[in-house]
């Protein structure tokens, strides 16, 4: 079975200042593998062990990040057999139908694939919408909020979803895409010849036929403009000053 894991680069939130005129500087943050997608490269990485297959990791984003020797030294050391990117500095793919098409267009360039694995979202946008698009554009059976995944056979997976009062056992036919819950796996550390195995793996660099403008526009600011707090004092506690009070919030017309 060939598992194709999909992981989104972002900026190290530990790092990101807020400025004065409260936007984000995200320039001197370091760049990371999303926590959620973690899960997927460690799901991935379990199931081509137990199907004796392999894993494709996948990611989109721009040069900055993807160019990134260590980021891709990272991938590729938490169980990856390959690294396939699509580099685009024209797009920040702030849209999750985007990135869907982005995927969807990744995956068919790939070829041949059982199982697409998305995290549960990323972390820094988490609209947790993209697994279910790309499965959607893709057209095949797609599950998202995963908590366990087993082979049933050849063509099917037996996948567990958690839900609020029960889990769900279900039978899904391959290919198919999966996004899974941060509670199906604690991802484990790569060890030091898992990082130098990393370096000696393929990289492949894909061009796409996808249509990836965004779908939707985002409004930069949402927040109302702050105003200096108003201090108006009404001295004493008999009843002149509590119609002074009364006269004066009316006045303001509360």
């Amino acid at each position: 079975m060939k598992i194709i894991a999909c992981c989104k680069i972002v900026p190290n939130e530990e790092e990101i200042t807020v400025l004065p005129d409260r936007t984000l500087a995200m320039a001197d943050a370091s760049p990371k593998i999303s926590q959620y997608d973690l899960n997927a490269l460690e799901s991935g990485k379990l199931l081509a062990a137990e199907s004796k297959g392999s894993m494709a990791a996948l990611s989109i984003g721009p040069s900055a990040y993807l160019e990134n020797s260590k980021i891709r030294k990272d991938i590729l050391s938490r169980g990856a057999d390959e690294l396939n990117l699509v580099i685009d500095d024209a797009h920040d793919f702030s849209d999750s139908l985007q990135t869907a098409k982005a995927i969807a267009g990744a995956v068919k360039a790939i070829g041949e694939y059982g199982v697409v694995l998305c995290g549960a979202g990323s972390s820094d946008l988490y609209i947790q919408e993209v697994g279910i698009q790309a499965g959607t554009l893709l057209g095949v059976p797609v599950v998202n909020n995963v908590t366990g995944i087993k082979i049933a056979s050849e063509s099917a997976l037996e996948v567990e979803r958690t839900l609020e009062e029960e889990v769900e056992v279900l039978e899904v036919p391959l290919p198919a895409v999966l996004s899974v819950s941060s509670e199906i796996n604690v991802p484990a550390v790569p060890s030091m010849r898992e990082i130098m195995k990393a370096g000696k793996k393929p990289v492949h660099v894909l061009s796409i036929d996808a249509e990836i403008t965004p779908s939707a526009s985002t409004a930069e600011q949402v927040a109302p403009k702050q105003q200096e707090r108003r201090q108006e004092t009404v001295e004493g506690d008999n009843a002149e000053a509590v119609d002074a009070l009364v006269a004066f919030l009316r006045k303001e017309g509360f």
